[in-house]
């Protein structure tokens, strides 16, 4: 996955809507009073993470069974 794309806006809102469910769930697990403030942060230690990484490319079902023959 190119870099230019990780840092695309639309990239990134993607990630966060795939991860909004578990994220709201997680957020139960707090005080009401500090629920905003701590998805805020969450939200923003994601978005770090997406323009810090570095992403491979996860391998095929086919690659990954010959480097296991290779074994």
């Amino acid at each position: 996955m190119p870099m230019n794309e990780l840092r695309n806006a639309a990239f990134q809102q993607e990630i966060l809507d795939m991860l909004q469910p578990k994220i709201k769930s997680v957020l139960y697990q707090t005080s009401f009073q500090n629920r905003l403030d701590l998805e805020q942060e969450i939200l923003l230690m994601i978005i770090r993470a997406v323009q810090t990484k570095q992403f491979r490319k996860a391998p095929s079902f086919f690659e990954l069974m010959e480097s296991e023959k290779l074994r």
